[in-house]
């Protein structure tokens, strides 16, 4: 299950999408612990693309059991700047997924959570992107790729610029981005948010091949319980020839490269380990600046982003 954020023209009379479905909403609850409130996103439902140009193609693919919808404030940000964003569920490991229907189909857990069954995972997720890279090719081609065949919205398949095409994603997300452009050549840049490049020390091919295409690593301060984060990412270091470059982001925690550190209630913030002190308005800042200004980069090839700048933020640290 994919959603598509992408610029729009006409917005009147499209409603306004709400961030959770309220048959979503225990599932999610119950993976953190957390109350969750009820959202409308700044998106709107089937509203038709903004014509006159092709936009670069962005995926997105979450952490380990967790939610697309979790990268909703990012696509957004990165569709007002002229990008056509899909965010991914990859369903059955994902907490909960909501088909058409509806239909919810919630995370089927195997016996234990052996490096094995974690490998089988990442193998599951890179199909899911190779399919949904297909899927785009047959929408830029004129057909519809919705599984019943429903109406999408209107020039949705005349907007795509598929010649550039990143991908961005978050713990696991962020190994599968890199992996997935490592393994097919129609992804030219990638953004690791917090996330291992491998499972345990079973490193990606990107890894063990080194890789030629550019790649952003952002991490939290918390990159030493993230498996074997800063091992796999020293190897990456050493085996890849392509641009590459790490940041970390001070005083942040995992999630604090999701829209799960602004939906934690503020008197709960202090007493869950999975946001930092940076404060969620600050880090969604820094991240969305950080990935839209590497796309901009390698995609559009502009040589004024954020990256081709000195650091003004104490919060952001060059590590490498």
């Amino acid at each position: 299950m994919v959603s598509v954020f992408y610029p729009a023209g006409q917005i009147v009379p499209h409603p306004r999408a709400h961030y959770l479905s309220t048959e979503l909403v225990p599932s999610l609850e119950e993976q953190f612990g957390i109350s969750l409130p009820g959202l409308l996103t700044s998106s709107f439902t089937d509203a038709p693309a903004l014509g006159g140009a092709r936009y670069p193609v962005l995926l997105y693919s979450p952490g380990a059991g967790d939610t697309r919808l979790y990268g909703t404030g990012l696509a957004e940000d990165l569709a007002s700047r002229g990008y056509v964003v899909v965010t991914i569920d990859h369903t059955y490991e994902a907490s909960a997924v909501e088909f058409p229907g509806p239909r919810l189909v919630l995370h089927q857990q195997a016996d234990g959570f052996t490096p094995e069954l974690r490998t089988k995972y990442i193998d599951a997720r890179l199909a899911d992107t190779r399919f949904v890279l297909d899927s785009l090719t047959a929408l830029n081609n004129g057909s519809n790729p919705d599984a019943e065949h429903r109406t999408l919205p209107a020039g949705l398949d005349q907007v795509l610029d598929l010649g550039h095409i990143g991908m961005v994603g978050h713990s696991s997300g962020g190994y599968v981005a890199v992996e997935a452009m490592h393994e097919d050549r129609r992804i030219s840049v990638a953004v690791d948010l917090d996330g291992q490049i491998g499972v345990d020390g079973a490193y990606g091919r990107a890894v063990t091949e080194g890789e030629d295409r550019p790649v952003l690593v952002m991490t939290s301060q918390q990159i030493e319980q993230v498996g074997d984060a800063k091992p796999s990412l020293d190897a990456f270091w050493r085996n890849s020839s392509g641009w590459k470059r790490h940041l970390i982001l001070n005083d942040s925690a995992h999630y604090d490269f999701t829209d799960l550190s602004a939906l934690v209630p503020a008197p709960t913030r202090q007493s869950v380990n999975f946001v930092g002190s940076i404060g969620a308005d600050h880090a969604a800042t820094l991240v969305h600046t950080y990935v839209a200004a590497t796309f901009d980069k390698f995609l559009r090839h502009l040589d004024n982003t954020a990256l081709d700048q000195p650091i003004a933020d104490p919060k952001v640290t060059l590590d490498r």
